[in-house]
């Protein structure tokens, strides 16, 4: 096991060096997967054709795409070619929800996992990944809930126009003469001229 170096992360191991006669290899297999024949067969019988020949199998691939399996698993599962399936799907029912339901299957079920995932490796994350991680999880568990992830405020905001109308319907203030406690102050300076030195 590595060990964990000042921030908490495994030092990284060092991987070998791929020699040139691994390379030949990993050439020669790529080219003859390239160039081998699927593992499903591709070339497409019409569908008219399939449901005369074989249609307790086109009944039961016709069965398997309306449970939410995809066509090529449907293909792989049953040997219609993926392109006469992918042709199939345009036959069933409502097969926009039914793959709707099956995604929302998969992810939540992939949720799941990542979240025991999560759960397990918890006290190993280095510390500055636990926000993020419980970010989205949080987030995704409310989405997943059927809860708001986000919230939208709309504030008005008072136009010039607006704010010179509520200007315009105050009431008009009338100047006042000057009070007489101003003409006092002013009597009193003339009594007393040592007040102003």
């Amino acid at each position: 096991m590595p060990k964990p170096n000042s921030n908490g992360q495994s030092k990284p191991q060092k991987v070998p060096r791929l020699s040139a006669s691994d390379l030949l290899a990993l050439c020669d297999f790529t080219q003859k997967a390239l160039s081998s024949a699927p593992d499903f067969p591709d070339n497409p019988i019409p569908l008219a054709q399939l449901i005369e020949q074989n249609p307790d199998l086109y009944r039961s691939a016709a069965e398997l795409l309306s449970q939410g399996y995809s066509p090529k698993a449907v293909s792989l599962a049953t040997g219609i070619p993926l392109q006469t399936t992918r042709a199939m799907t345009h036959f069933i029912s409502d097969y926009r929800l039914i793959v709707r339901e099956a995604t929302a299957r998969n992810l939540s079920q992939s949720s799941l996992r990542m979240s025991e995932v999560l759960l397990e490796r918890a006290d190993k994350m280095p510390i500055d990944r636990v926000p993020f991680a419980l970010a989205v999880t949080v987030e995704k568990s409310e989405l997943l809930g059927g809860a708001a992830t986000s919230r939208i405020e709309h504030k008005r905001v008072v136009t010039r126009e607006e704010l010179q109308a509520m200007f315009d319907a105050l009431p008009r203030a009338k100047a006042l003469p000057p009070s007489r406690k101003d003409d006092r102050s002013e009597d009193h300076r003339e009594d007393n001229p040592t007040s102003d030195a």
